[in-house]
């Protein structure tokens, strides 16, 4: 499955503000707006970034956490290096992966994380309905890895499609989380579907 879709669109003043501010994409401006909404990211030591490519959310973790805390990502593409970062080629649906960022926080000395990000799409295909069911699995599967390796009362950030299985995923985070709210950044395109959950206070 592929984690993280390549498609674009045409570039819109987001776009063109995050280049300014040397940001990967767009959508570190949404996580920005997320963080100063929600402020998970300033007192967080540690951050697992799944389905992380280009490493525009990696980015904006490095810039907010605190100084020598420890940010991974991981996607099936390869990370160009960003300083205060490590990034691995895996595919978050699998034992392997489990294997490698348990091996990561070994060596780092982190028993969890602070904050799990997700901000992860399949490549649609056109179908709207196969390609929403597609997402809110991908979700799940990020739900899971994150609640392997989240502290306990930490964070965790997805986006998701609007469409009829939102509520069996809020529904789920609920059961997990303390708090969850819906949330869509001005940075995401009114046309859009994407919408964001945060879910705050894991209950480990």
């Amino acid at each position: 499955m592929v984690q993280k879709s390549k498609g674009g669109g045409r570039p819109d003043k987001y776009y063109h503000l995050a280049r300014e501010q040397g940001y990967r994409s767009t959508a570190s401006l949404k996580l920005l707006q997320l963080e100063s909404k929600f402020n998970f990211l300033k007192s967080a030591h540690s951050v697992l970034d799944l389905c992380a490519a280009p490493g525009g959310w990696m980015q904006v973790a490095v810039k907010k956490i605190p100084v020598g805390s420890f940010v991974l990502g991981v996607d099936l593409y390869p990370i160009k290096p960003i300083r205060g970062a490590i990034s691995v080629e895996e595919d978050i649906t699998t034992a392997k992966c489990r294997r490698t960022i348990k091996r990561l926080m070994e060596e780092n000395g982190l028993r969890s994380f602070d904050v799990v990000l997700h901000d992860g799409s399949p490549n649609f295909g056109g179908v709207w309905a196969q390609d929403s069911t597609v997402q809110n699995s991908l979700v799940i599967d990020a739900v899971r890895l994150a609640t392997d390796f989240l502290s306990p009362k930490g964070t965790f950030v997805t986006k998701i499609f609007r469409s009829q299985d939102c509520n069996k995923v809020l529904y789920c985070l609920k059961q997990l989380f303390d708090k969850v709210e819906v949330t869509k950044p001005i940075a995401s395109r009114s046309t859009s579907a994407e919408t964001y959950i945060v879910s705050k206070n894991y209950k480990a």
